[in-house]
């Protein structure tokens, strides 16, 4: 059986252009900063993201210069991509906490792969936002997605994956693979996307796959676990995130479930002022 080929949004011309420039020998700097202030929502919404509490900049950033220069260039171009992919999908049902979730996993990433690992943290941080873009993809493309995910979306991701191929006749866990290739966010994000569903045999598995795939599948485990954890202090939502995973996914970085537990505390806790702030 087929699987049903879904509406895609296409990578937004400006990450093109921003990409070209950024493959450029000597990239300037002042280019990239016109293409950005030339879109006057996405300049100001890009300021909104640096000044955030999370950023914990030591000054109020005014200008894309200012924000490239404290967050280098790769940071800068990982915001912009989120906010670009939220504004592909305004039309779709209230995404509000799927959004807030989205940030709490790539703000909660990022930081677990600069502690644990020796992965790129912009390529954590796009892991983390992206990790569930294929939400968003069913629910423009399927009138009964949203009551689908009503009724199960408690499930375990395993679980979801069978019943939207049995449903739909395709994931969203292989949608956000394809929009992560389509948007070249790179080979390793669109495959532990793809993969999320198979964490845990992956990541006690002894086939070949690439540490690099396996380590970001893991930091994915423990910042969904984390956001999770945020999420039902606020009652939105319950943290449905499998504790065997998260044990394997400790297992395979090598951290302490108590050190764990410390991180989680303080992440959380780190989360809640900026959203009180």
């Amino acid at each position: 059986m087929s699987v049903t080929k879904l509406i895609i949004p296409p990578r937004p011309s400006i990450l093109l252009e921003l990409k070209e420039l950024m493959q450029q020998e000597d990239p300037s700097l002042d280019k990239i900063a016109y293409l950005i202030k030339y879109d006057a929502s996405l300049f100001s919404t890009l300021l909104a993201c640096v000044n955030s509490a999370w950023m914990g900049l030591p000054q109020k950033v005014h200008t894309v210069e200012t924000a490239i220069a404290l967050l280098g260039l790769p940071n800068v171009i990982n915001l912009i991509q989120a906010i670009l992919v939220k504004a592909e999908f305004d039309d779709a049902p209230a995404l509000n906490e799927f959004w807030d979730s989205a940030c709490d996993v790539a703000k909660v990433s990022q930081k677990l792969a600069r502690r644990y690992t020796t992965l790129k943290t912009e390529d954590a941080f796009n892991a983390g936002m992206f990790h569930n873009i294929g939400v968003p993809i069913m629910l423009s493309n399927f009138t009964d997605y949203s009551e689908f995910m009503y009724q199960h979306g408690h499930r375990s991701a395993k679980e979801i994956c069978k019943l939207e191929r049995h449903v739909f006749n395709t994931d969203h866990y292989l949608q956000g693979a394809l929009l992560a290739h389509e948007w070249q966010l790179g080979y390793h994000i669109a495959t532990a996307i793809r993969y999320q569903p198979i964490t845990q045999s992956i990541l006690t598995s002894d086939k070949p796959i690439e540490a690099d795939i396996r380590t970001m599948l893991a930091i994915l485990v423990l910042a969904k676990d984390i956001s999770g954890e945020h999420h039902h202090y606020w009652k939105a939502s319950n943290n449905d995130v499998n504790n065997d995973c998260v044990q394997v996914a400790l297992a395979y970085l090598n951290i302490k479930e108590r050190e764990f537990d410390e991180l989680k505390e303080d992440t959380i806790s780190d989360l809640i002022q900026e959203q009180v702030a």
